[in-house]
């Protein structure tokens, strides 16, 4: 699968639109408000063959946060360590013909330190997960102009703009 790179921006500075050089190229443009009221925002311009673009969790006001773990079974047994992970939304963006699917996620991670933090005398291999729900798609036209305001159901706003 052919991926392209993801270009992040602050939502301030989606908001202040595209630049001269930018404004030709296919681009799609994403801001996005949490149910929490934090701001999210991403441009990304498109090439003409892509099959999906994954942004991750975008870069927001929370940093990401360190979960316990353990691995058992060690030469020195039980080994207890930090695993980084960030929550927050994201998108996925997939081409198929001259049609796109953009997909907003929500990342969330289930934390597994109290487990852990719980085991004495058995030892059982833990790791937090990364979990990743759809929140909504949508299907954009390629060529063909779009910007839309989305209120979803679960309290997150979704502002996009396509530009062929």
């Amino acid at each position: 699968m052919r991926s392209r790179h993801l270009s992040l921006l602050s939502a301030s500075a989606v908001a202040a639109g595209l630049s001269a050089a930018t404004a030709a190229a296919e681009t799609l443009q994403l801001e996005i408000v949490t149910p929490s009221g934090q701001h999210y925002g991403a441009e990304q311009p498109l090439g003409q063959s892509f099959d999906a673009i994954q942004s991750g969790v975008l870069p927001g006001a929370e940093p990401a946060r360190e979960y316990l773990a353990i691995r058992c079974g060690g030469p020195w047994g039980a080994m207890k360590y930090h695993l980084e992970l960030a929550s927050g939304p994201g998108f996925l963006l997939r081409a198929k013909g001259d049609q796109l699917l953009l997909e907003l996620q929500e990342h969330a991670v289930i934390s597994e330190d109290s487990t852990i933090s719980a085991m004495r005398v058995h030892c059982i291999d833990t790791e937090p997960r990364q979990v990743v729900k759809s929140l909504t798609q949508v299907e954009l036209e390629r060529g063909r102009a779009a910007e839309r305001t989305l209120q979803l159901d679960s309290g997150y706003q979704l502002t996009y703009r396509y530009t062929p």
